[in-house]
């Protein structure tokens, strides 16, 4: 029954064993391999954070430029809008002054011609710097009274005014097509870099995206590291303990074995010495008639053999005495040194 208890315990020892050094092993490897994945998430992770950072930096910037361009825009169309002003002023001023002086000479247009070449000096924006002698003659004309003497000087008026209307005309048109111009590069500007917006916030929004989920696995990973981890020390503890059991168990085992063994050895020499010819024929003089105790009735032979009755001193007995008295020293075996006494004490009828 010992036997089989302990066959079973060692076949124990050796599945479990087997099965958690596997359990090690598996662990470590798993370790290994999500210590490295969770590395790689973190650099990820790192990757995107930065990359999302240059993208908000970049998009700050665009809008800064698109808000600069948009400013510096409105500014210029504003400047256009007031220069366009004073110049379509000046065209209207200039305009009705040659209607006025076509069809007649500056004494026959009196007041009326004065009035208009007043209107056109007027007009003139302070930006505007023509001949000064031309705005001089403008001036001075403007200014006469009634009965004023009247000069050769005011014959160039008239050409005065068509040149000046000219140049205005053609400066209003070169203005307006700058703004043109300018509002279209504007335009194209601003939609470039809408356009570069748009992408860049869709970047951010897949980074952002990607971001998420690498966090979530690494946050995952990380629990099935720490569980694994945790899993792993709980089993080496096992495996430690376990083994040292089984070892002591094994050397505890083996220790008993020996002894029983050196047991039946010493159990073996005395029956030799007891069964030898002169312990028989002691026995043979020492049998008294009598009734064997616990033993079947049906076989009993009506000798009391319970105490088995020698002479004390007698060679054989002696010497399966001492036989078996070594023995039970050695091993420790009460059995044994019970045996002992049983023979030593033994006498003869």
């Amino acid at each position: 029954a010992e036997q089989l208890m302990y066959d079973t315990y060692a076949c124990w020892c050796l599945k479990t064993s087997d099965r958690k050094a596997k359990a090690i092993t598996k662990a470590q490897d798993d370790l290994k391999d999500l210590g490295q994945l969770i590395i790689k998430l973190k650099g990820k992770v790192a990757t995107l954070m930065s990359g999302v950072a240059d993208l908000m930096t970049k998009i700050k910037e665009n809008e800064d430029a698109q808000e600069e361009a948009t400013s510096i825009r409105q500014k210029e169309n504003e400047q256009f809008l007031a220069e366009s002003t004073e110049m379509k002023e000046v065209l209207k001023a200039l305009g009705n002054a040659l209607v006025v002086l076509k069809d007649g000479s500056f004494i026959q247009q009196g007041s009326r011609a004065r009035a208009s070449i007043a209107a056109v000096v007027d007009a003139l924006p302070s930006a505007f710097m023509p001949k000064s002698k031309d705005v001089a003659l403008l001036r001075k004309f403007a200014a006469l009274r009634g009965g004023a003497k009247y000069t050769p000087q005011f014959a160039s008026i008239q050409g005065i005014l068509k040149e000046m209307y000219d140049t205005f005309s053609s400066d209003l048109e070169s203005t307006t097509e700058a703004e043109a111009k300018k509002n279209k590069d504007f335009e194209e500007l601003l939609a470039a870099k809408q356009k570069e917006l748009g992408k860049m916030r869709d970047m951010v929004d897949k980074k952002e995206q990607e971001k998420s989920e690498a966090e979530t696995s690494l946050a995952e990973n990380t629990q099935t590291y720490d569980e694994t981890e945790a899993q792993l020390k709980a089993d080496a503890k096992f495996f430690d303990e376990m083994k040292k059991g089984c070892e002591d168990k094994h050397k505890e085992w083996t220790e008993r074995s020996k002894l029983r063994e050196q047991e039946l050895e010493g159990i073996t020499k005395a029956l030799e010495i007891l069964s030898s010819d002169e312990a028989r024929e002691l026995f043979a003089k020492s049998i008294k008639e009598g009734k064997e105790t616990h033993v079947d009735a049906s076989k009993d032979s009506g000798v009391d053999i319970s105490f088995i009755q020698v002479a004390q001193g007698s060679e054989p007995v002696m010497k399966a005495y001492a036989s078996v008295k070594a023995f039970a020293t050695k091993t420790h075996s009460l059995r044994l040194a019970a045996l002992a006494a049983r023979i030593r004490t033994a006498k003869a009828g």
